[in-house]
């Protein structure tokens, strides 16, 4: 079975890496034969080169470069797909235009990232163009539905990570240090953290404490003002963009603040994947992964008087600390990259039959 997989990114970001990791298991599936076709600049090339994935190059980063459909009509032409599966809202706008000049030639799959609801017009008729439209969670499965999407051509499957990538090592640290991943945008709620580590001040309970964020987006220069408005900018290191698996082993405590917008979240199972207790706001997403006091804890969101009584508490009682990351081990099993490519192919399977 012959798919193309389309992405139109421009960084990497948990979208392209689960490109990578469902690209790299159809490779080294017996009846499946993937093509990657991605932007000259994308940061999925050097995976795919390095890992030996078959690509080729379009043009350009935008879904309505004339150059870009004409490249993706003929890349469709030469490799006669029997999927075309997209995973990005630009790749879907090109896959659903390309599908309108070759009605019936190849079934058409959709991955939904976010839990924003579809805009009027073409942001939305393009889903409706695919066959299928995988939702990452069962909350953006319902926002599709109630945007006018048949129930019967939706269907939800998470994200998963490759856990062998992420250390589990002990932390040596000689100060505490509560930590953030993510791109410096609204919906990831790391003005929640702050506001969070400004309560942490006031407790009594709590050791000596550094925080680091890691990420790069166009918030950067509101937080770092936050941080000083609030007399916390000797306790925040603002690192810029950061491999989670770099920053990861370096954390204590790991917070997922996210406010809206979060698909199936990579950082919650990365937390889990290196060893370390998960705080996340009750987003429904975030819920679907998260049990509170099981695997992580969960606090009310935007409520970041109580995401710092979660610090406080992990901090104070290290038995529930251990009990989070034992439970959050086995429940990372169920969200690995194989577990998530496993359950593409049996759906690529069923459309084809």
């Amino acid at each position: 079975m012959k798919v193309l997989l389309l992405d139109l990114g421009k960084i990497m970001r948990g979208g392209q890496r689960q490109v990578f990791y469902l690209a790299r298991a159809l490779s080294r599936t017996d009846g499946f034969e993937p093509l990657v076709a991605i932007p000259s600049g994308s940061p999925l090339k050097p995976l795919l080169v390095e890992n030996a994935i078959p690509f080729t190059d379009l043009p350009s980063h935008s879904d309505y470069n004339p150059l870009n459909i004409l490249r993706v009509l003929s890349v469709i032409k030469s490799f006669d797909p029997d999927i075309v599966h997209t995973n990005d809202a630009k790749g879907a706008s090109l896959a659903a235009m390309a599908k309108k000049f070759r009605k019936g030639r190849f079934k058409l799959v959709h991955s939904r990232r976010v839990s924003y609801r579809l805009k009027p017009g073409w942001s939305r008729k393009k889903y409706l163009e695919g066959d299928l439209l995988v939702a990452v969670s069962r909350e953006i499965q319902d926002v599709l539905v109630s945007c006018g999407v048949p129930e019967e051509k939706t269907t939800t499957i998470h994200s998963g990570i490759d856990p062998s990538m992420y250390e589990a090592e002990p932390r040596k640290h000689p100060m505490l240090t509560i930590g953030a991943v993510g791109a410096l945008s609204t919906q990831k709620g790391f003005e929640v953290l702050i506001d969070a580590l400004a309560h942490l001040r006031k407790s009594t309970d709590m050791p000596h404490w550094q925080c680091m964020i890691a990420g790069e987006g166009p918030l950067r220069y509101e937080l770092k003002q936050q941080a000083e408005k609030l007399k916390l900018a000797d306790s925040i290191l603002f690192l810029g963009y950061r491999d989670s698996r770099e920053v990861l082993p370096e954390i204590d405590i790991l917070t997922v603040p996210s406010v809206d917008g979060e698909g199936s979240n990579a950082v919650i199972k990365e937390g889990w994947a290196t060893r370390t207790p998960v705080i996340t706001s009750d987003l429904p997403s975030n819920l679907e992964l998260v049990t509170h006091e099981e695997d992580g804890l969960v606090f009310r969101n935007r409520d970041a008087k109580e995401l710092a009584d979660c610090i406080v508490r992990l901090v104070k009682d290290e038995a529930l600390s251990a009990q989070l990351v034992a439970n959050g081990t086995r429940s990372m099993a169920r969200y690995t990259d194989e577990v998530m490519a496993g359950k593409y192919m049996t759906l690529y399977r069923g459309l084809c039959r």
